[in-house]
């Protein structure tokens, strides 16, 4: 079996060398940072750890990234920022010369990533563009999707910053820019090729910037975050601070699974425990969790008693590394993505320091 959780006997901010981290879900809410952020990614750069952002908003240039971190206590530069937007203008100038005509689609991150590639920025398929890039811009509309269709059916390579099909905001989910590529595709016909989160080179291209040799990713999306984690061959740390939490991970794919997991960005200063099987059992540390094939379901052992994990049941860290296991090994030995008859909308209870602080 492969995929399941691996231990890590130092701390990731010791046992790696730059971590590259998520944002939305991760390091901020919109505008405030995640409890305990700002601490852990200075106590780890403290002991050794670097730090390059990574993420699949096309919209903003690096510099305002790099601002609103700072803003919120985690002080960061420009350079320490990867986006989509420069991962697609990078996959442009890998392909194209320099002075290459590319219609942008989208908003001030890009056309900034472009021109900074030596590449041209136009606005209308008139200027017969021989890309056209397509990124996330809250004025994206009519008239640039149709400049973008004409484009591509006159020949022009159609390239997406990412292909998520949403996005967060305070009031809830909005359109995505998945969600605009899909509009031009259902025009044309045609499938972009996708640079963003899940694809490895956005991983790939911020651990060249930061000069890695070991980096470990970190996020909270399983299908972006974790999903381009294994796609790039790199460690994967899920923190429950976001979108998925832990009914996601007792059933995600294993192109999607996390080799660490973590309560929040803390879990970058601590030792990570082996998850060891044991007869029908996994256990870690105390916990332990099993797969129960007449049920379809996963039993995590509670002294004398056996929990099934169910809606609204509460589960400790180590009881969820050790389910999880269970899970995916069960699904392994089946050769299916998944072994779970549904996923159970469970709860993952907080540190005990946590707990006292609320107290």
């Amino acid at each position: 079996m492969t995929g399941l959780l691996l231990p890590l006997e130092q701390a990731p901010a010791v046992a790696f060398d730059v971590a590259l981290l998520d944002l939305d879900g991760v390091v901020y809410r919109g505008p405030t940072a995640v409890p305990h952020a700002p601490e852990a990614i200075a106590a780890a750069r403290a002991s050794g750890l670097g730090a390059m952002y990574v993420t699949n908003n096309a919209n903003r240039p690096p510099s305002t990234v790099a601002d609103h971190l700072t803003e919120i206590g985690v002080p960061a530069a420009p350079e320490d920022v990867t986006t989509a937007a420069q991962a697609a203008a990078g996959l442009v100038a890998a392909e194209h010369p320099r002075g290459t005509r590319v219609l942008v689609v989208g908003g001030t991150g890009l056309r900034q990533a472009v021109e900074a590639e030596g590449l041209v920025v136009v606005d209308s398929a008139d200027d017969e563009p021989a890309v056209v890039v397509q990124g996330f811009a809250p004025d994206v509309g009519w008239t640039q999707l149709t400049e973008a269709l004409l484009a591509i059916n006159a020949g022009a390579e159609h390239i997406a910053s990412n292909l998520d099909a949403t996005l967060p905001m305070e009031r809830g989910v909005a359109i995505g820019n998945g969600s605009l590529v899909a509009a031009v595709v259902n025009a044309t016909g045609r499938a972009p090729r996708s640079t963003g989160k899940p694809q490895p080179a956005i991983f790939q291209q911020a651990a060249a910037r930061a000069g890695a040799q070991r980096p470990i990713v970190v996020g909270d999306r399983l299908d972006t975050d974790l999903e381009g984690a294994r796609a790039a061959g790199y460690p994967g740390m899920h923190v429950l601070t976001g979108v998925d939490l832990g009914g996601a991970l007792l059933t995600c794919v294993p192109a999607q699974r996390p080799t660490q997991l973590a309560h929040d960005l803390r879990g970058l200063l601590e030792p990570h425990p082996a998850v060891e099987p044991d007869g029908d059992w996994w256990r870690c540390r105390e916990a332990a969790a099993r797969f129960d094939h007449d049920t379809g379901s996963v039993i995590v052992r509670r002294g004398a008693a056996d929990l099934v994990l169910a809606d609204d049941v509460e589960i400790d860290l180590d009881e969820l590394r050790a389910a999880c296991v269970a899970a995916w090994a069960a699904a392994d030995d089946a050769g299916r993505p998944t072994l779970l008859a549904a996923r159970p909308q469970i709860r993952v209870r907080p540190p005990a320091e946590d707990v006292g602080a609320i107290a």
